[in-house]
């Protein structure tokens, strides 16, 4: 058994009770009778337990299982993140999860939605401009848009003026990797990698993610890795449990 961080997945109940759980919230998504809530309850409780399924046997070093529960999990997190009818009003920090979801795992009818979804979120829940504008760029480099330098650097420009050490530690390394994908510079994109593993690595022992799921793997690390490789035939050489490269060298 892998040791990630300190969160509990409770195994047993969880492999129980999940297969139960799943099968009601299809049905609430099917179904044209049930009401909006409850849709968008569903896809948000699928999205999660697709997502906590395979970090689960990741963890339990089932890595056969991990990708096709992934790949599950993609539809759900775009519908509960950015569908019109069914999203869920989240934070810029938290729909980074979902957006690579998408880009990672997702089928391409998904990918061509988040593409031309035109995301946004109100003023309350920007936690850092830095943060929001980095998501921005994600789901452009991710969904194949062109990126100029102009909103590359005012997201660099940003992220460099903020004064909270997990944006210029983590934030600022991730959109520099997406200005390296752009600049074709790739020693840049190597150690930006390193940098955003790094952060991970100390946030999953003493910060936010040591009780934390999503502490399991680090998903922009992989999605920055998998666009190096995709648009440049970039290889990741980072080694680490937190960035699973079996998942996108298949």
């Amino acid at each position: 058994m892998l040791k990630l961080n300190n969160y509990d997945f409770e195994v047993g109940k969880l492999f129980k009770k999940a297969p139960k759980t799943i099968d009601i919230r299809l049905t609430h998504v099917h179904d044209p009778s049930v009401d909006l809530e409850t849709k968008e309850m569903a896809v948000f409780i699928l999205s999660g337990k697709y997502q906590t399924l395979a970090y689960a046997h990741y963890v339990l070093e089932e890595f056969d299982k991990v990708k096709n529960y992934l790949e599950k999990s993609a539809i759900f997190a775009y519908l509960s993140g950015f569908d019109p009818e069914l999203k869920n009003v989240l934070g810029d920090w938290n729909i980074q999860h979902r957006i690579n979801l998408v880009i990672l795992f997702g089928d391409v009818a998904t990918k061509q939605k988040l593409k031309t979804v035109g995301w946004s979120l109100p003023a309350d829940n920007i936690m850092h401009q830095a943060c929001y504008l980095y998501d921005h760029l994600l789901i452009k480099i991710g969904t194949g848009q062109v990126l100029s330098q102009n909103e590359i650097q005012t997201a660099l420009t940003e992220a460099k003026n903020t004064k909270d050490k997990d944006v210029q530690q983590y934030i600022l390394p991730l959109i520099e990797a997406i200005n390296a994908l752009t600049m074709v510079e790739q020693a840049l994109w190597k150690a930006s990698i390193e940098k955003v593993i790094t952060w991970h690595k100390d946030a999953c022992k003493l910060g936010d993610y040591k009780e934390d799921k999503q502490g399991t793997m680090s998903l922009n690390a992989l999605t920055m890795a998998k666009l190096g490789k995709d648009m440049h035939g970039w290889q990741c050489k980072t080694e680490s449990l937190y960035l699973p490269l079996y998942l996108i060298n298949d």
